[in-house]
């Protein structure tokens, strides 16, 4: 077995685009960057390592390929007969190996998965004609623990053991949990909320850039579980949250209105071949934005301009319905994707003054409950209503006073069956409020139905938060950050009502904290394709610029700027970088990536974080500005920084 690794050749530094600023340097044309460059050259050499005479007792192991993935390899070898075979990945007990398949062929690139972290793992590959080799493949030790995890099997009767727990860690890492626990895989390049695997057997995640603070992000990655990326979709307005695969393949994504001026009550349909928005919808054309207020607005510490917060999507085939789960409505809202109207709210009807009670649902049946601030809206084949209620505050804000806390806190996945004919609508299950405050989770979480039933249902309670000293379990997302906390995540397999298998993970670290989980295999049914060649769909919009010739205090500047970096990509120039100011954080001015034109100055607002130390503030300042409308434009790209412009020494032509 011969091991090598690919990235000591292509880990260089990609310098156009991304150099040191400097004002006193002559002004030079900001050159695109390939993205795409460093995977590009990696798919290129395995498709020379190819065909170059390894064989199945001999075969070329690279690990990590892509340099994302760490626990995974690729395996090389010839054959001389076209064949095909099996590959399993041992497990530390049987029912944990993990196994896939590849096609025929002469020219063999087996993609591995499963593979222990920092430990070696047995890899039996097995041809078609009976030729077997037993490889064993060791990876260096990652931290890669999101805390301490511990599982218990109650019931195995409809455990499939052939899929594996992906955990959305709220720390922005995915991992693969096999039965025992173990992670088997990783991946920590693209953001975790929002995250399911395609028709196609590759993953969408959300993307790594951020648009705004603190989780709008830039569009979706689509991914293979080597970590090869496919295509990325830059969407206006970014996404958050969620997305669902429509059935015609394009993508309907929770989004922010195009100027970022509101966030969490934007809806688009992206084509799937062009990452063109075909389809969008405003939640401010539909309902006022005061109406139906959430007691859980103001523990979650939102701002004004996240009225809605569209947590998680549906789309209804049947009824052409799009589902949206409105936390700070404590609803569920029906829109008819073909006129944008509004078709009917699920939720307690207290509080709504300017919407008429026709469009809400009558309870009807026994021990019936409004569901709060919930997640993870889903159907289930019958019709059926799903959802994970955190159950935060129990009450709407014109109510609040009543705000449910302490000991009495609880949340739950629900099941609803509603009939729109006579609007009313009947509890049919719920699982959780008997966990009590142990098992209570705020915010984020999520269920789904593993085989489209209420049979056979994967939940996690997310975001449970302990504080020892006081006994209590009453926390929302603010707790997170609360040192001493323990922070602590419930992932359960709940069959016919009864727990049947957990995973707990915990630590005091909110890495333990999770926004979903859902399964899937390993091995998919995708191949690795290094013959294909990835991609960037869509834009960003048009960046709504301001003058900012008033907020210039000084003559420019041609002030040494080394650290800051500028780059140019297929959608967006981008800025990042430091600098230091006497301002106190609190007196701390606006800063601005500038595009200098004819006089006009065309300002992008950067974000900031400020930390200040022996009389000095320390500035971590980023942004970016959409390419789209700036079509030929001839622009100096400036920085405006405390009052003081900076010329970076780059032109936009």
């Amino acid at each position: 077995m011969k091991n090598k690794n690919l990235l000591k050749g292509f880990l260089v530094a990609i310098t156009a685009g991304m150099l040191a600023i400097s004002a006193t340097a002559s002004a030079e044309t900001l050159e695109q960057t390939d993205v795409f460059e460093q995977q590009n050259g990696v798919d290129e050499a395995l498709i020379q390592e190819m065909g170059n005479g390894y064989t199945l007792e001999e075969p070329l192991v690279i690990l990590n390929p892509y340099g994302t993935s760490p626990l995974t390899a690729v395996v090389i070898f010839d054959t001389e007969e076209e064949t095909g075979g099996t590959i399993t990945v041992k497990g530390k007990s049987a029912e944990n190996d993990i196994n896939g398949t590849f096609e025929s062929a002469k020219n063999h690139l087996i993609p591995v998965y499963g593979l222990y972290n920092g430990d070696t793992t047995e890899v039996e590959i097995t041809l078609d004609n009976g030729d077997c080799k037993t490889l064993e493949i060791t990876t260096e030790a990652m931290e890669i623990q999101p805390g301490e995890i511990k599982v218990e099997m109650l019931d195995d009767s409809a455990y499939d053991y052939s899929e594996l727990t992906i955990v959305c860690s709220t720390g922005g890492s995915l991992c693969a949990l096999d039965s025992a626990g173990d992670i088997r895989w990783y991946y920590a390049e693209g953001g975790t909320l929002g995250v399911h695997q395609l028709a196609n057997g590759h993953l969408m995640v959300p993307s790594k850039f951020l648009l705004k603070q603190s989780y709008y992000k830039s569009g979706l990655t689509e991914i293979d579980l080597s970590g090869k990326i496919y295509r990325e979709y830059a969407i206006p307005g970014g996404m958050h949250h969620d997305f669902q695969e429509l059935p015609n393949g394009n993508l309907l994504v929770a989004s922010d209105s195009p100027d970022l001026t509101c966030v969490e009550d934007y809806v688009v349909e992206i084509d799937r071949a062009t990452g063109e928005v075909v389809w969008e919808l405003d939640m401010r054309d539909v309902m006022d934005i005061d109406d139906g207020a959430s007691a859980s607005i103001e523990s979650d510490g939102s701002e004004s301009v996240d009225w809605f917060h569209n947590n998680s999507l549906w789309y209804d085939e049947e009824n052409d319905l799009v589902l949206l789960s409105a936390r700070h409505k404590d609803a569920i809202v029906a829109v008819h994707k073909e006129d944008k109207t509004l078709a009917w709210i699920l939720g307690d009807p207290e509080g709504w003054e300017k919407k008429s009670e026709e469009y809400f649902f009558t309870p009807v049946g026994d021990n019936f409950e409004w569901q709060y601030a919930q997640h993870q809206v889903t159907m289930l084949d019958n019709g059926d209503i799903m959802m994970f209620d955190n159950g935060t505050a129990k009450v709407k804000a014109v109510n609040a006073e009543e705000r449910v806390t302490g000991d009495d806190v609880y949340s739950r996945a629900v099941i609803y069956h509603i009939d729109t004919e006579n609007m009313t609508v009947e509890q049919v299950f719920e699982y959780g409020k008997e966990r009590g405050p142990q098992w209570y989770s705020d915010w984020i979480s999520g269920v789904e139905s593993l085989d489209g039933t209420q049979d056979n249902l994967w939940i996690t309670a997310g975001s449970n938060l302990y504080n020892s000293e006081e006994d209590s379990h009453d926390y929302g997302p603010a707790g997170m950050f609360i040192p001493g906390l323990i922070k602590s995540t419930h992932i359960d397999h709940v069959v016919n009502g009864e727990l049947a298998f957990e995973i707990i993970i915990s630590g005091e670290n909110y890495q333990a904290l999770t926004f979903r989980s859902l399964r899937m295999p390993l091995y998919t049914g995708a191949d690795l394709d290094v013959q294909a060649v990835p991609e960037v769909l869509g834009s960003l919009g048009v960046t709504v610029a301001e003058d900012v010739s008033q907020y210039v205090e000084g003559q420019e500047e041609e002030t040494d700027m080394t650290g800051w970096s500028v780059q140019r990509d297929d959608v967006k120039i981008s800025v990042s970088g430091t600098y230091v100011t006497e301002n106190t954080p609190d007196t701390l001015q606006d800063a601005w990536l500038v595009l200098k034109t004819d006089g006009q100055l065309n300002g992008y607002k950067l974000v900031q974080n400020a930390s200040e130390k022996e009389g000095e503030t320390s500035v971590l300042a980023s942004g970016w500005v959409s390419l789209e409308g700036l079509e030929d434009q001839r622009s100096e790209i400036c920085l405006l920084l405390d009052g003081i412009m900076y010329n970076t020494g780059f032109e936009l032509e």
